[in-house]
This record gives structure tokens, sequence and C-alpha cells, in this order.
């Protein structure tokens, strides 16, 4: 019992000093395509630090992308049109040391041995649709905003009580602002 007490308390000390930087939202691309509106985002992590090169040890990071569409109202906080999210997840397997990248959105697999491809594939989300033209007000401006966090969800039950109480995992980027110009 007490080697299990010491353990417990020497990971959590390990872990309240290795508090994870949030990712960042690098770049918000918005296009018109056949009158429907699309989002592009292009983020990165920190893979340099805690817990992000746990991914090379085989802990599975999860991203989430969060996409608003809102409307611009001087006089009361802002209407929030549209909401979605969707994630993608990088996992490192060393039985067959493959990285597996999945994009929960379109449900697609993606198995790569290099490190950097793998990092590049979960941290580019193609075309997101946010709304179509005939739902947008004439005379009425709107933005779109979007932030990325990194989920504790796929961790094992330790793993996560550690995340909770020392910040590891759970860090989101603040968020990033582009209007809509039709």
């Amino acid at each position: 019992m007490r080697v299990r007490l010491a353990a417990g308390a020497i990971l959590l000390s390990w872990a309240a000093g290795a508090v994870a930087a949030p990712p960042m939202v690098q770049e918000l691309a918005l296009s018109r395509v056949d009158g429907r509106w699309q989002a592009a985002v292009r983020w990165s992590a920190p893979w340099s630090t805690e817990p992000y090169r746990g991914v090379r040890e085989g802990v599975p990071i999860e991203f989430t992308v969060e996409l608003q569409l809102l409307r611009h109202q001087p006089w009361w906080p802002d209407a929030v049109v549209r909401r979605t999210s969707f994630s993608r997840e990088v996992y490192y397997n060393r039985l067959t040391r493959q990285y597996r990248v999945i994009d929960w959105r379109t449900d697609q697999r993606h198995f790569t041995r290099d490190w950097a491809r793998a990092r590049s594939m979960v941290q580019r989300t193609g075309r997101v649709p946010l709304v179509r033209d005939t739902r947008l007000e004439r005379g009425q401006r709107y933005y779109v905003g979007v932030r990325v966090a990194a989920s504790s969800e796929q961790l094992s039950l330790p793993a996560r009580i550690v995340a909770t109480f020392t910040g590891l995992w759970g860090t989101t980027s603040e968020w990033r602002y582009r209007p809509l110009d039709r």
C-alpha cells in the first residue's frame, strides 16, 4: 500500500511540473463553394512539451476543433447561428511501430511510420461546411470563431485523474475570429 501511495505521489509531483502549452490556431480560411460557406483551419500543438511528447510513448491524444458562426449584434451579445465541432486523434502503436491518425468527422484512419507526417495529418482539417448563403440574412454582419482543445477522454483512468489535478491534456487555444465577407 505504501509503495502505491509513494508511486502516486511521485507521479503527481512529476505531472505538476509538466503543464502543457495549449495548441494554437495559426490560420482560419473561409471560402464559398456553390453557395455554401466552408472553413479550413490550420493549427499546431507544441509537440516538444509534455504531454504531447507522450504520443511517441503510446499515449493517445484527441484534439477537438470547434467552429462557431456568429451574427454581430451591437446591443446584445452576439448570436450563435451555427456551432460545429469535430475531433482528430493521434496514437502510436508500439507493436506495429505506426502512428494512427483518426479523423472522427469523416471516420478516416491513416497510418504512417513518420512522426512528422502524423503531426501534419492531425493538424489538417480540410474543408468543413458551415452554412448555406440562403441561411444568412441580408444586411447582417457575420464572423467565424475557431479554437482547438486537447482532450483527455481517450486516456486511461489513472492518467485522466492526473490530467484533472495538474492541467495536463486539457489545454485549449484562445478563440480566433475572422469576418465572413460576403
